[in-house]
């Protein structure tokens, strides 16, 4: 895999659990507000040590004691050619498998759920279908995140549908995603923020103006019921 940062430790990565961050380059998608342009598009980064995917597995081990899971992140991962190896590499420490994913990629989510290398998937919805290449930035196939929302219901062990509230999604925009996979186990709403040591991949982005947490809230009671569970998380 092509390693971007490894956090050697998080708490809020993978709920519940004391876990490590696999970061990968490399994305599919180029949504405007993602605050991880270095990873979507590794050309701008400057040039570094590489991180191998060897040394992540050896840091992995000397944890395993500690940690009880690992997160891997992107980027988007399911575009890495070695991603099952890598699973089954943290599977065979007795680490528990978190997975990211923009849903692109349904064939590679299905391999792995066959092959029981995840225990939890998060998959972005990134905004309505009419909307969709207008938050990530490329005409994605909709058919695609179509059978990953299918796949995710009906295989993975356990999972969340997500959506981070950019600027320019309204409430009746986050209902519509709601009804879309009504009756998910788990749906959030991710407020929109930059972190303060980050950069957005179009910068301009910073400055619109997103849903406020307690606009988030009031929405959240509106699309309640139609999903089993999920919030809204800061």
């Amino acid at each position: 895999m092509d390693v971007g940062a490894f956090v050697p430790l998080s708490l809020s990565d993978h709920e519940g659990h004391v876990a490590a961050v696999v970061f990968v380059r490399g994305c599919n998608f180029r949504c405007p507000f993602c605050h991880n342009p270095d990873l979507v598009m590794p050309e701008r980064e400057v040039e570094g040590p590489r991180l191998l995917v060897a040394d992540v597995v050896e840091r992995l081990r000397d944890r395993c004691g500690f940690l009880d899971s690992v997160v891997v992140t992107g980027g988007e991962p399911t575009l890495q050619p070695d991603l099952a190896d890598f699973l089954a590499e943290a599977r065979s420490l007795g680490l528990g498998v978190k997975l990211d994913t923009n849903g692109s990629r349904p064939d590679v989510l299905a391999s792995l759920f066959d092959r029981r290398l995840v225990d939890f998937v998060a998959m972005d919805l990134k905004a309505p279908l009419p909307r969709y290449a207008e938050f990530c930035g490329v005409r994605a196939d909709v058919g695609a995140i179509e059978r990953s929302i299918g796949c995710i219901r009906q295989s993975a062990p356990d999972y969340e549908f997500r959506t981070t509230v950019a600027p320019g999604l309204a409430g009746e925009d986050l209902r519509t995603i709601a009804e879309w996979v009504r009756g998910a186990k788990s749906y959030v709403l991710q407020a929109f923020r930059v972190p303060a040591e980050k950069s957005l991949l179009d910068p301009t982005w910073a400055e619109r103006q997103a849903l406020s947490r307690a606009e988030l809230n009031e929405c959240w009671t509106q699309i309640a019921p139609l999903v089993r569970g999920g919030g809204v998380r800061a």
